[in-house]
């Protein structure tokens, strides 16, 4: 005799995943898909530059002038009814930092922040490098699990900062900002993509492999390129690219430079390398994203 589950075929579930970027006069709203087993952070990562690109994947993307608060309620208020918000992952700045504190972008993403308080999704993924982030500590802690924070960090030293993204917040700032979040109970995953220079590369992989093994939960490390043609071209026309160039850092640029920090974190934390693995509430309408 078969089981009630054994006469049900099992669907191939999907990450359901929406990404919500703000900028000085809208925002951006878009839908995506990841099949089973792919990293999301391969696709979500906060990009080094704001220069609006779209996520290399399949999307709708959608950028609201007129009202982004009520633009963003909408949507949200239209996924709830539609019973998929409370099995979906919201990454909040993937193009663009949510809390940079120009360009009257941190006013409305605390605004847009507090609509996640009505419309919560299974997880709220927020991106940044600002330790004006924890300015939001209450509303993080009212999501409680349903939270989470990832803390770009693509090198230790300052100089370094200074030279390859200029107008970044100090390392330190954003080590204190993690360790006050997670004080707290918020999940933090540290973000180095990409990795940018960080003294000799490999004597010094070490020293910051701990800094990141210390301050994060999980750690996410990618080069700045993976070598295709396509990541090349836009690595030569990018600033960082051409100022690596320029300072005749070609290691840097290469596929395998995390190659060294990847090996000294997988000899300190390889646990924290890992996916972070979490149960979202199934919900019904997951059939329809199913490949």
């Amino acid at each position: 005799m078969k089981t009630k589950n054994s006469e049900v075929p099992q669907a191939k579930q999907a990450l359901l995943a929406f990404t919500v970027d703000s900028f000085a006069d809208g925002i951006a709203f878009g839908q995506h898909r990841l099949e089973q087993g792919d990293d999301p952070r391969d696709y979500y990562d906060l990009k080094v530059s704001s220069e609006g690109e779209v996520p290399r994947l399949r999307s709708r993307y959608a950028l609201h002038k007129t009202n982004p608060l009520w633009e963003l309620e909408r949507a949200l208020m239209r996924l709830s009814r539609q019973g998929v918000l409370a099995s979906s992952t919201i990454y909040f700045g993937t193009t663009t930092d949510p809390f940079f504190p120009f360009e009257g972008k941190f006013d409305a993403s605390m605004k847009f922040l507090q609509l996640f308080e009505r419309y919560t999704p299974g997880l709220l993924v927020i991106q940044t490098r600002s330790p004006l982030l924890v300015i939001a500590m209450p509303v993080l802690k009212k999501l409680g699990n349903r939270a989470a924070v990832t803390i770009a960090i693509e090198t230790p030293l300052d100089e370094m900062v200074k030279r390859y993204t200029p107008g970044f917040t100090r390392v330190e700032e954003r080590l204190r900002a993690a360790t006050a979040l997670r004080r707290f109970g918020v999940e933090v995953s540290m973000q180095v993509s990409p990795v940018l220079p960080y003294g000799d590369w490999k004597k010094d992989a070490s020293s910051f492999a701990q800094m990141l093994a210390d301050h994060g939960d999980y750690i996410y490390v990618r080069s700045i390129t993976d070598g295709s043609t396509e990541l090349e071209r836009r690595l030569k026309a990018s600033p960082v690219g051409k100022r690596l160039a320029q300072d005749r850092k070609f290691q840097w640029l290469r596929p395998d430079s995390a190659t060294p920090l990847i090996t000294a974190l997988e000899a300190i934390c390889p646990e924290k390398l890992r996916v972070p693995e979490r149960k979202l509430k199934e919900s019904r309408q997951m059939s329809i994203f199913a490949a």
